[in-house]
């Protein structure tokens, strides 16, 4: 049998390719970057065809960094960006270039009187607010904008990297469920949501366990037998799956560009009553388990603006040692509403706020308060979950490449007042489908087995701060949003 499993990380900014042997190690990465293209305010593009280029690159590349044969690979995984759409006509070609996640151009799609109509229908049926962060209003704008006449497919980005890859017009469950168009009920396209939204002379992947093999590919020619394309899983619900929060209240948080906190609600779709969505975090075999979910849309990409557009930082590591230089913010906040707000205000049209600042504010005072925003919006979803779930949250799995930030760790422990464990495996999104496609092809044999694999640090992240103290933060910054919300509806 083959030693390694090939997995893809299609991600916000890069293509990743990853090797992972039966030990679940990382043997090698290369990653691809990809133009982020903003054609005006609020808008996020990127280029699809240049990211399947790039992944077969990052393949190539990593094949010859690490020095395995293609015939010791068993298959080929795929994790990605979630809710980004692209639609493409049936011979390849895109008809726009893919719309991201953040991008809110759909905005005015979703108040359109017959859609925000049914508001309670669309979030009742797919589990997720009405918002044009999702891709349902993504599809329909290009759908009406692109100028392409005949028939048009629709997919996230898996389904474009599979059907590049395989032929195939497939997608799972957890990529389904983030759409907007899907029943996660019924566990099919909802077709009143789709006429809702135009698109029902789309045509639609069909959906699969996350645990299947969707067909066979030689990545370009790369590999000189076919190999299967097995497992896949959105990057958030491959992290939750590699934290092994398999059991009903366990859960993980994902620190990327943007973040996603994820609890395992077990297999009926339970439904928020605080503003948190609920998904579907895989189907394995047929058998469907469900997650409250909530987003935040800027995390990483907070550091990434101190940064590249504050320039108050040179590089992420300078957010934690900027950050240590002061003993608090000193009453500074910094609510990072670039693209708007995600749970549970889905506040699309905000625009960020720095407040709080005095004579005596600093460089420093800002970077932290952008750090301490993190751990904020953290609790901003964790509170009204834990409150919908009924049940107690004993620790978070957290991931990404924040979890690196030591002060960012220990701050978000003294907030939610909950003990973080940080996995020692840094592609757990990747890891995550990996082992939903090992299990397809017999690298490994059941959850069983893997749990043997899992690796967490030995950080212990718990609340060190006084609860007052915690707790007189908290209130700061819901002070602070609740000001930019009521500003933003006044101006």
């Amino acid at each position: 049998m083959a030693d390694y499993i090939l997995a893809v990380d299609q991600s916000t900014t890069t293509t990743k390719a990853i090797i992972f042997d039966k030990q679940a190690r990382l043997i090698g990465r290369y990653d691809v970057n990809h133009q982020q293209i903003y054609p005006r305010k609020g808008w996020v593009e990127h280029d699809p065809v240049e990211i399947y280029h790039n992944l077969i690159e990052a393949v190539r590349q990593v094949l010859k960094k690490t020095g395995i044969k293609t015939t010791d690979i068993i298959a080929l995984t795929v994790t990605n960006q979630r809710e980004t759409t692209v639609m493409w006509t049936p011979d390849g070609k895109p008809a726009y270039n893919a719309v991201v996640w953040q991008c809110a151009r759909g905005e005015s799609i979703v108040r359109r009187p017959e859609i925000a109509s049914e508001r309670d229908y669309i979030t009742t049926a797919t589990g997720l607010q009405l918002s044009p962060y999702f891709s349902a209003a993504k599809a329909a704008w290009i759908k009406e904008n692109c100028g392409v006449s005949g028939k048009l497919m629709f997919g996230t980005m898996d389904s474009w990297v599979i059907w590049n890859l395989t032929g195939k017009h497939v997608t799972d469950y957890s990529n389904a469920s983030r759409t907007q168009l899907f029943n996660i009920h019924k566990l099919c396209w909802d077709e009143m949501i789709i006429q809702l939204f135009g698109l029902q002379d789309v045509a639609f992947p069909e959906v699969h366990s996350s645990n299947e093999v969707f067909g066979t590919t030689t990545v370009g020619g790369i590999f000189e037998t076919p190999i299967p394309v097995a497992g896949d899983m959105g990057d958030s619900h491959g992290a939750l799956f590699a934290q092994q929060c398999w059991e009903t209240g366990t859960g993980k948080c994902t620190f990327g560009t943007g973040g996603s906190v994820m609890m395992n609600i077990g297999t009926r779709p339970l439904m928020s009553k605080n503003r948190i969505v609920t998904s579907i975090a895989w189907g394995l075999s047929g058998v469907v388990e469900y997650v409250f979910e909530g987003v935040i849309i800027c995390m990483g990409d907070t550091i990434k603006w101190l940064i590249n557009e504050a320039g108050l930082i040179k590089n992420s590591a300078e957010s934690q040692t900027f950050s240590e230089m002061v003993d608090s913010s000193n009453g500074v906040y910094m609510v990072p509403a670039f693209d708007g707000l995600g749970a549970p205000y889905w506040e699309s049209e905000l625009s960020a706020m720095i407040c709080g600042l005095h004579r005596n504010s600093n460089k420093y005072h800002i970077v932290r308060a952008g750090v301490e925003s993190i751990a904020y919006q953290i609790r901003d979803i964790v509170d009204p979950m834990l409150k919908d779930a009924g049940i107690p949250l004993k620790e978070l799995g957290v991931d990404g490449g924040p979890t690196n930030n030591a002060f960012l760790m220990q701050f978000t422990a003294d907030i939610l007042n909950t003990r973080l464990v940080r996995n020692s495996v840094e592609e757990l999104s990747a890891l995550g489908a990996a082992y939903a496609g090992g299990m397809a092809v017999g690298f490994w044999k059941d959850r069983r087995e893997l749990t043997a694999l899992k690796r967490v640090t030995d950080d212990d992240y718990v609340r060190r701060m006084p609860d007052v103290e915690a707790e007189n933060l908290y209130d700061g910054w819901k002070n602070a949003v609740n000001m930019l919300i009521q500003g933003s509806k006044n101006s």
